[in-house]
């Protein structure tokens, strides 16, 4: 000990050792190097809590997202008018209990009430899509001309027929039932047209064909860049005079952007646009991404999910939207014994009617609820997302219409355009967009950084210090104790000789 302390590196310790020293002044440089440990100690306790409470930093990453790597959102456009009124006339005029008991459910409240008391049969899911489809209003109907990276494109190539928690809609960019849905067979689904062409799109994976970035039939589709001439136009038609019932107050659609992989919720944050304007969606996306060594970090304290980590019952992908869609769906089922058709189900479940309508709407606002029971379903957010957000600018229509605006000159009434109709531009605000990173806020070099650190300004520690440690504590005492022993041995061979030689000359002492 004394020679270690005479020889070591760490600071004050050679002080310690020294007995050329008082008492006194050695006395002085212990408590001074205590001190230093005790300090370095402090320090660095508070360096493991910082990390033990919250292991995980969100930053910008250096590197800005492109166009290229990300796809243009999913729109969904509803028409709030939820059933047609020549469609509803026939349906009276026919007079089936079924239909009329639809109708019912749909326009709760309407003054028609139609349906009978009596009525008790229970519809299927087949009934309730076609009565859907036959009385809401199709994207043939309401779409009158689009426009796709400034070219005239027919509607029917890019948006499909859709049901939403708004009835019948129409969706553009949405990836195909079969990339959403694990078992789209089990799913109520409508049957839709894609191109050939389909990637298997998620946050976590991207894109990773570039050369398939020109391709326009892909889907989904990617943006060719930044402005209203180069995103999605659309020209639509809200045929008031058709208005029955309606989802709202007001009259005209209800638009959502979304992630393609997701189900929009167009009854709780959709957008209201009347008719009779023009209006400009700038879409700005939200990016995450996560560094690969964050999977090392308990789930509780990193919150968030990896793609592989938590695999969901009807969707084939994982994100926070898809979730809770789940969760709500699976939570009113077990409450009221059915699942609303907007949310995802297998075919065997009821559909809930106005009877249930009760029973799910207070199960949905209890699940809904930060302190409802959503908070048990454990659908954090996932570590890559993409999220979109719109700033919306609206002017009215003019008089002089553009009529050549979409490649065609559109022969309507000029008091039909202003009461009826609408343009809405959906485009990217800029071509590049940072990125939100989540990664370890200390790894082994961060950690061994700081230690080592605080350790060498308070004791001059440093790697070496250790080995010294080690050498005085194994490999010099070893050799100490090999070199005694052959000392040891050397006196009693000596010994040995001395005694041998006196018997040699000395035989009577024998």
């Amino acid at each position: 000990m004394e020679r270690y302390c005479e020889n070591t590196s760490l600071h004050g310790l050679r002080y310690v050792g020294d007995r050329s020293l008082s008492i006194f002044e050695r006395m002085f440089w212990l408590i001074s190097f205590s001190v230093a440990i005790g300090f370095a100690a402090y320090y660095i306790t508070n360096i493991f809590q910082k990390w033990n409470s919250s292991p995980v930093i969100i930053s910008f990453s250096p590197f800005d997202a492109d166009l290229k790597s990300i796809p243009f959102p999913a729109v969904t456009i509803c028409n709030m008018n939820q059933a047609k009124k020549t469609e509803v006339n026939k349906i009276i005029a026919e007079g089936n209990p079924r239909d009329l008991k639809l109708l019912d459910d749909l326009c709760v409240g309407n003054k028609s009430n139609q349906q009978p008391d009596n009525y008790t049969e229970q519809y299927d899911w087949k009934n309730l899509r076609n009565f859907l489809i036959r009385v809401g209003s199709s994207c043939n109907e309401m779409m009158k001309a689009c426009k796709w990276t400034n070219d005239k494109k027919n509607c029917d190539e890019l948006f499909n027929n859709d049901l939403t928690d708004e009835g019948l809609c129409c969706s553009f960019n949405r990836l195909p039932y079969n990339k959403i849905f694990r078992n789209p067979n089990e799913i109520s689904l409508l049957n839709q047209t894609y191109p050939e062409n389909v990637y298997d799109w998620n946050p976590e994976i991207g894109f990773s064909n570039v050369g398939d970035y020109d391709n326009e039939n892909m889907v989904p589709r990617r943006p060719l860049g930044a402005g209203a001439h180069l995103g999605l136009s659309v020209l639509l038609d809200a045929q008031i005079d058709e208005y029955y019932c309606s989802s709202t107050s007001s009259v005209g659609f209800k638009i959502i952007v979304s992630n393609p992989i997701e189900t929009p919720k167009m009854a709780d944050y959709g957008t209201l646009l009347s008719p009779g304007v023009e209006a400009r969606f700038s879409i700005k996306p939200s990016i995450r991404e996560a560094s690969k060594n964050l999977r090392s970090i308990p789930l509780q304290k990193r919150q968030c999910y990896f793609a592989s980590e938590r695999k969901l019952v009807y969707y084939r992908k994982y994100t926070q939207v898809n979730c809770l869609q789940e969760c709500l769906s699976t939570f009113i089922y077990n409450r009221c014994n059915c699942s609303p058709y907007y949310l995802p189900r297998n075919k065997s479940i009821k559909a809930c009617g106005r009877k249930d309508q009760l029973c799910s709407s207070d199960a949905k606002e209890n699940m809904e609820k930060v302190t409802g029971v959503g908070a048990s379903c454990s659908c954090l957010p996932g570590c890559f997302g993409l999220q979109f957000t719109e700033s919306i600018s609206v002017g009215k229509l003019s008089r002089v219409i553009n009529t050549t605006a979409f490649g065609e000159d559109w022969k309507v009434n000029v008091t039909h355009f202003e009461k009826n109709m609408a343009v809405i531009h959906f485009y990217f605000a800029s071509s590049y967009f940072p990125i939100i990173e989540k990664t370890e806020l200390y790894g082994f070099t961060e950690i061994l950084s700081n230690v080592g650190g605080l350790l060498g300004l308070c004791m001059g520690f440093s790697f070496l210090s250790v080995v010294e440690i080690l050498y005085f504590i194994t490999l010099r005492w070893f050799l100490k104790w090999m070199k005694d022993r052959r000392k040891k041995e050397r006196k009693n061979n000596h010994r040995h000789v001395f005694i041998r030689n006196q018997y040699s000359n000395y035989p009577f002492l024998k």
